[in-house]
């Protein structure tokens, strides 16, 4: 006579644990996460429906008052130019594209002279805007 055993394992799985676990680490990363700020100098950007972050590895910061920076150094207007050379003649492809922050009272023509130069060195620029 065999012997049969009355208790047999269970060869269920529970999925609640599961989810409950990946609910929390999804809130984890959720906080932790961080979020794209464009941090340096203030300037008071021009406001614009589009929601696609700028893609320029390198930034031109023209501020109310005239001054220049570069990637959040402050330089000259003529060294503006002379890193805009610098950046779109070497080799490396990701340095093509270089995001524009100029101030909404600074007139066309100082963004101009930013644009022009990228254009020279056949660049493509990114004007950056604040979401209405």
């Amino acid at each position: 006579m065999p012997l049969q055993a009355r208790n047999k394992p269970s060869v269920e799985f529970s999925l609640a644990s599961i989810a409950d676990m990946v609910f929390l680490l999804l809130i984890f990363f959720m906080l932790t996460s961080t979020f794209v700020n464009q941090a340096g100098v203030k300037v008071d950007l021009p406001q614009s429906a589009s929601k696609q972050p700028s893609p320029g590895r390198n930034t031109v910061t023209i501020t109310a008052d005239l001054q220049y920076y570069w990637n959040n150094e402050k330089v000259s207007k003529e060294e503006v130019r002379k890193r805009i050379q610098a950046v779109l003649t070497d080799d490396n492809p990701d340095n093509n594209v270089i995001t524009l922050r100029v101030d909404r009272q600074v007139t066309m023509g100082e963004a101009a002279y930013v644009i022009s130069a990228v254009a020279e060195f056949k660049g493509s620029i990114v004007i950056a805007t604040k979401r209405k």
